[in-house]
């Protein structure tokens, strides 16, 4: 590796350093905003293998570091008093309705929407969030599941400035 090749390397890994921070940092506040004591994350284990979509996309989420995303809001999380719990089973969680139970492929309409036969419709990860939620505390729909959720952020990457920031909420 050239000098200039590896100054690009240190560089390219400054930013996604700082991106990672700037992602967790913003998740842990809104946590404490919202009174969270308690954060549930996935299972991530085996994604990578398990999802092929193609040669380019591969190489980008098989870049992504999973692993040092859990370990950023498990120590963030800490300084404020929340718990982490990581490692839930997130098997057929996208394709499970929250409401009824259901487990269908063909609910996933398209990637950000979740529609079912019993009338549930939700943005997709919200369905599966509730139901790792469900999964992680032991609730059920019916008993204390209080339905709240992160809502998706959207990291803005350009040269030379990032930012992060929520969707706005859509009226019903």
């Amino acid at each position: 590796m050239t000098p200039s090749s590896q100054e690009s390397a240190r560089k390219k890994r400054q930013q996604v350093e700082h991106l990672l921070h700037m992602v967790t940092s913003h998740f842990v506040r809104e946590c404490v905003k919202r009174r969270v004591k308690e954060i549930a994350i996935g299972d991530l284990t085996g994604i990578r293998e398990a999802i092929d979509y193609g040669d380019r996309l591969n190489q980008r989420l098989h870049a992504w570091p999973y692993r040092k995303v859990i370990h950023m809001i498990r120590y963030k999380a800490a300084l404020v008093g929340i718990t982490v719990r990581d490692e839930v089973d997130e098997q057929n969680t996208s394709r499970t309705c929250h409401v009824c139970g259901r487990v269908r492929e063909a609910n996933r309409v398209h990637r950000g929407s979740y529609r079912c036969e019993c009338g549930w419709a939700v943005q997709a990860d919200v369905n599966g969030a509730l139901n790792i939620y469900e999964r992680a505390f032991q609730v059920s729909p019916v008993k204390g599941s209080s339905g709240r959720v992160a809502r998706p952020v959207v990291l803005s990457f350009q040269p030379g400035w990032h930012t992060v920031h929520e969707p706005k909420s859509r009226a019903a």
